[in-house]
């Protein structure tokens, strides 16, 4: 029997953790799977390697019956593509980027309830410029390009609305968790963006290739009043207020 996944914390966890749901459901349907075929497979192989061996040797028979077992072991279990898994994967590397700037005098939370909903804030930095928003999106691959064509985001030449209108409300929700305002980004891992300093920005949002993300952070204008004490006020309440997801 495959165990349930047990919870998890930090970023990507709540992707993470519907990943290892998904890969545990779906481990338990490939070993039922493998229980209703594989006496049926075994009992092909045999007859199909009793059959090349008469036309040939027992070594080829063997091996071909071996052969068909074992391809039909392997059938059943091949790995399967999760998109669950690659964003929680994006969203750990983003963390990996951002934990530079603990050096500097900003806190960084992860992987953060948004109040009364289901969803999460992947990323919050709290610092010197104010509250920053981070979404990270795993978008395919770096033969993928992200453009802006008439103020509207698309990936491949396919429209993103839902995601920069996912990523806008998210920031407003934090906004009114934590009484300020809060600057929403999206950094991508895979796709490139083909403009000038690897960014975009449109309807106050900044998209930006996630390597580029700490020095776009530290390169912001320090606000007034965002002092250490400040920051670290903030950082309390975004913990009291929106708590880990997963």
């Amino acid at each position: 029997m495959t165990a349930a996944p047990g919870p998890r914390s930090g970023a990507g966890a709540s992707a993470r953790q519907i990943a290892d749901l998904a890969r545990a459901a779906e481990r338990h349907a490939q070993h039922r799977c493998a229980k209703d075929t594989m006496p049926i497979t075994v009992a092909f192989a045999a007859v199909s390697g009793s059959g090349s061996a008469s036309y040939t040797n027992w070594q080829i028979g063997l091996a071909t019956a071996l052969g068909l077992v074992a391809f039909s072991i392997w059938y059943i279990y091949r790995p399967t593509h999760s998109s669950w898994a690659k964003g929680a994967a994006g969203e750990q590397a983003t963390a990996r980027l951002l934990a530079r700037l603990g050096r500097h005098g900003y806190a960084v939370l992860h992987d953060r309830t948004v109040p009364g909903s289901r969803a999460n804030l992947d990323h919050l930095v709290i610092g010197p410029a104010g509250v920053t928003y981070i979404d990270t999106k795993a978008w395919r691959s770096k033969r993928s390009t992200i453009t802006l064509e008439d103020g509207t985001l698309r990936l491949d030449g396919y429209a993103q609305t839902r995601a920069l209108d996912a990523v806008i409300w998210e920031a407003q929700q934090a906004a009114h968790a934590l009484d300020c305002e809060v600057h929403p980004v999206i950094a991508v891992h895979g796709a490139k963006i083909p403009a000038a300093h690897g960014r975009l920005e449109t309807q106050g949002v900044i998209i930006v290739e996630a390597k580029r993300l700490p020095g776009l952070l530290q390169n912001v204008r320090p606000q007034p009043g965002w002092t250490i004490s400040h920051i670290t006020a903030i950082e309390q309440r975004a913990q009291q207020q929106l708590p880990p997801h997963a």
